[in-house]
């Protein structure tokens, strides 16, 4: 399975140990049902810093929750590289699961599961693909306790 690298920006208070840990197996279940095979480095960040990079790679001059970069596989490369990215804005997570009323833990998971759904190759550029993404988190995160049982 893919390992998952935790980094927390400058600022950024970490997260309990025992969430880091299920973060593992978020990765673990996306690699089982969609073949992610890399290393992945997930980076908490902040409003400021997520509006920078959604500017700059997106064209969006806003925050956003989630973004997830491929950045490809060194060439040569023999040894655990970490060529995908997924940057969280703890900011903007907490505010959506406040207005949602979910658990930050149940938020977190479900920013990360999409975000690695990106990594696999998924889209949400129309609304069936909208909801099969939708549908594959809340799958995933439901096997993993992150959701109650249907």
């Amino acid at each position: 399975m893919p390992a998952l690298h935790i980094g927390y920006e400058e600022g950024i208070t970490s997260l309990p140990s025992a969430l880091e840990e299920q973060f593992q197996c978020i990765v673990d279940a996306v690699s089982k049902r969609h073949g992610l095979t890399d290393a992945v480095m997930l980076i908490f960040t902040n409003d400021e810093h997520m509006r920078s990079l959604n500017a700059h790679f997106r064209d969006k001059d806003r925050t956003t929750d989630v973004l997830s970069f491929d950045l490809g596989s060194p060439a040569g490369a023999v040894t655990e590289s970490l060529s995908k990215e997924v940057y969280i804005s703890l900011e903007q997570a907490f505010r959506q699961a406040d207005e949602q009323g979910a658990s930050h833990p149940e938020e977190l998971a479900r920013l990360l599961a999409h975000g690695l759904l990106h990594l696999t190759g998924l889209d949400h550029d129309t609304p069936q693909k909208l909801e099969f993404m939708e549908q594959e988190t809340d799958e995933i995160l439901r096997a993993l306790g992150f959701l109650p049982s249907l």
